[in-house]
This record gives structure tokens, sequence and C-alpha cells, in this order.
């Protein structure tokens, strides 16, 4: 007979729901691959001598005031004797594959939601497993002493509360909020902690003296309908504690022990530029090496998309107090198209994002940032070859080569694919983004990148 414990009492199929976000999660990772900087404020974002940005700060760091998104060199102010450094983004990669890894030898439906947030669904498994606590409990420390990266661990009946309830724990604690007890943990928090509430809407909320979860939860949903739309019927629900949103797996492990990454529903690949671009030729040249990251990566699902859309942010030249009155209105221009046919060829999908950035307005300022998305993917359905060449791409090879345009390019797609999965991504590159590499060092994986959750 299997020994009561604190989640015996539950009714059966209660939503056991566990939130890991791991603390200070760049900071960590090179605490945690140099240890000589354990227990040292870290600060990851390059050096204080540029106009770089901290993108994480270790927690002896934030103790003198350093705070992610602060310029580095007032970071430096507040802490003289801080660690800087660039960070790695592959070896961030490898922690969080990792991380997931050990989770799955726990439940089978795990979610990776960003970089440093997990999502454990536990429902079911209490009489196996035990109390969610001491499942929690174990999974923090069996990931601290095995990958050394301090995690919090929020546990509730859904994913929001729980998310919130990892607040309560951090750093490096578990924080639970019992089934029914939802609506009085959110009473008092404020509303900006709900997700969904960001700058836009929390001003709107403000407005009406709606500053706490439990002020939101008094209003009815026609208002906030009326409001919001449907987002508002979502912001009503989450105030007073309801989130039926499931957890959706987005790894598994094959027979072999292999981790197999779900087929995603899209895929964004973005870069930042630091300090900021102004040469066209650069801009073109990175969003080159986005496509090609994209397209290796839709391929390796066998998946072909239907639609395309580039982005692209200028620094805000705005006066300050211009800035402060109101957002600004080019932080994202973006443009979308729908392709002919759904297709996985780098060379075709270049040939768009090209042609989608040379539509967007040029301004008299210089590029933050440059991005692309691949949205409506379908199934790949296998190549079709040609059986005459293009007319404006005759090959004149040799016979039983490839005869047209788009056959070589797809052949040529194939044998690059085959080599980075053996050697690594950066060990061939196209001609379009090769100039990248007078601004960025080369490595095995690519171009080590200002934003970490690119190379991928």
């Amino acid at each position: 007979m299997r020994t009561p414990h604190r989640d015996t009492g539950l009714p059966a199929r209660t939503r056991r729901i566990l939130h890991l976000d791991v603390d200070a999660f760049l900071a960590s990772v090179e605490q945690a691959r140099r240890p000589a900087l354990r227990g040292k404020p870290v600060i990851v974002g390059g050096m204080p001598d540029t106009r770089n940005l901290v993108m994480s700060c270790s927690y002896e760091a934030r103790a003198s005031g350093v705070r992610p998104g602060m310029r580095a060199s007032e970071a430096q102010r507040r802490c003289p004797h801080a660690i800087f450094t660039e960070g790695d983004s592959q070896a961030a990669n490898g922690k969080r594959e990792e991380i997931v890894r050990l989770l799955l030898s726990y439940a089978p439906r795990v979610e990776v939601s960003s970089l440093d947030d997990f999502f454990v669904d536990l429902t079911g498994s209490t009489r196996l497993l035990g109390a969610a606590c001491d499942v929690a409990e174990r999974m923090r420390s069996s990931i601290l002493e095995e990958t050394r990266m301090p995690v919090t661990i929020g546990i509730a009946a859904n994913r929001t509360v729980a998310r919130l309830a990892g607040k309560l724990g951090k750093p490096g604690g578990v924080a639970e909020i019992l089934p029914g007890h939802e609506r009085a943990f959110l009473a008092r928090m404020p509303v900006a902690h709900l997700p969904g509430v960001g700058h836009s809407i929390g001003g709107k909320l403000a407005s009406f003296s709606i500053h706490t979860a439990g002020d939101l939860a008094l209003v009815s949903r026609e208002v906030l309908f009326a409001s919001f739309g449907t987002l508002g019927l979502v912001l009503h629900d989450r105030a007073r504690g309801i989130d039926p949103e499931p957890i959706e797996p987005t790894h598994t492990l094959d027979d072999t022990g292999v981790l197999v990454v779900r087929v995603p529903r899209s895929i964004r690949r973005d870069s930042t530029f630091e300090p900021e671009e102004g040469r066209r030729e650069q801009i073109e040249a990175m969003l080159s090496y986005l496509v090609e990251r994209a397209a290796f990566r839709l391929r390796g699902h066998g998946l072909a998309t239907g639609s395309i859309e580039v982005r692209l942010a200028y620094v805000d030249t705005r006066p300050s107090h211009a800035r402060k009155s109101s957002p600004d209105p080019s932080r994202w221009l973006s443009t979308r198209r729908a392709l002919p046919a759904a297709s996985d060829s780098t060379e075709e999908l270049w040939l768009h994002a090209h042609s989608l950035l040379s539509g967007l307005p040029r301004r008299r300022a210089l590029v933050k940032r440059v991005g692309l998305t691949l949205l409506a993917l379908r199934g790949s359905s296998g190549w079709q070859g040609r059986l005459f060449s293009d007319p404006e791409h005759e090959s004149g090879g040799s016979e039983g080569s490839p005869r047209s345009h788009a056959d070589r390019h797809h052949q040529l797609d194939r044998a690059m694919d085959a080599l980075r999965k053996r050697h690594g991504f950066g060990l061939v590159l196209r001609g379009t983004s090769l100039s990248l590499k007078l601004r960025y060092p080369l490595g095995k994986d690519g171009f080590r990148l200002r934003t970490p959750s690119l190379n991928q």
C-alpha cells in the first residue's frame, strides 16, 4: 500500500502543472561552464565600453542594482567588480537540452515555452511519483546536481498560476498554490504580472483604476470583451485563476534516446545588431543567414512553407520627450507574402525574403534588428524533378546532371544539409551571408550572434 501524501486527497485528474524558470539563465550558463565564475557577479551582454545592453546578470550582480535591459556602462558603474562576458548561445542551447532530458525522465508532457521556461504536466502521476511538491524538489535538486543550473519551480492547477507562483520562490526555490486557492493568491497581485497584460493594456486598465488581478476579476466579461475583444475574456479568466490551456509537448525521446523536437507551427529567426548597422549589404547578409538557418530547420522537419514574413526595426531617433509620450511607431516594420507554391528551397526563400526587404520603407536611421518568420507550414510532398531547364537558367551541364535551376538548388540544399549535420552548420555557408565573417566570429555551429536563441 502506497504511503499517503499531500496530494492524495485531491479529486481524480486534478491538474498538477509545474513551471520551471532557470534563474538568470545566460549568466548561470557561464557560471556552470566556468567554475571560477561561481559566486561572482557575472554580466552577460558584451563589454561596458560599448553600447551593449545587459542581457542577463547573476544574482550577485543584481545585489548591486544591475538589471537586464540596463546599459552595460551603467551596470559597470553600479557594480565595478562585475565580470562582463558576451555569453555562448551554443552552450545555452546545450544546457537547455540537458534540462529537457532530465524533465522527460519524470513525465512525458514537457513544453519548452522560451529559452529558459519549461512546463511539466504531472496530472495523473501522483500515485506513481508522489506529491507534486516532492517531485519538484527532486527535479530542482537533480537539475542543479547534473547541470549546475539553478531553477525556480512554481506548482499549481494551471499554467498561468504556476508561472506566477514561481515568482514567490525566486531564486532557486519551490512555491505551490494548492487547488482552490488561486483567486485568493491573485487578489493583490499587480495586474501587470498577468500574461497578456503588456504596457498598452496595462495603461488602459490603470486609467480605469484597475491595478490588481483582484480588481480585474470584478469587471464583467461584457465590459472586457467590449474593450479588448477576445483577449479581454482570456484576461478575465486568468485574473480569477482559470486557465484551461493544455501543456503541449515540444520534445520527445525516440527509441535510441535521441531528443526529438516537435514539428513547429512556424519558424522564426531574429538577430539584433550591436552596434546598430547602416550598411545595406550587411543587413542583407544577415537576412540571408537567417533564411539559411530557418530553411535548414524547415527541411529537418520534412516541411515546406507557404508564406514568409520579413521584419526590420530602426533605431528610434526621436527626441527623448517624444519617446516617453508614445511608443516608437517603427519598432517593427513587417511585410508578408504568400508563396505561389509551398517551398523548402533556401534559394527560393531567399529571393522572396530579399524582395520583401527591398519593399520595406527606408529611413535615415540605423537598423537595430532584422528577422523573418516562415508560416503556413505543411508536410513536404517531396521533390518533383523538372524535365526541361529554366529558360533564364540554362544549366549547360553534362548529361545526367540536374537540368533545371530549381533541380540544382534542390540537390545543393540536400548536400549542404548532409555536410552540416555531420560537421556543423558553420562548415559551409552561402556567398550571400559570407560577408558576416568580417563582423562575427564563425564557429562549428555557425556565427556567434547577439541573439542567444538564434543559433539552433
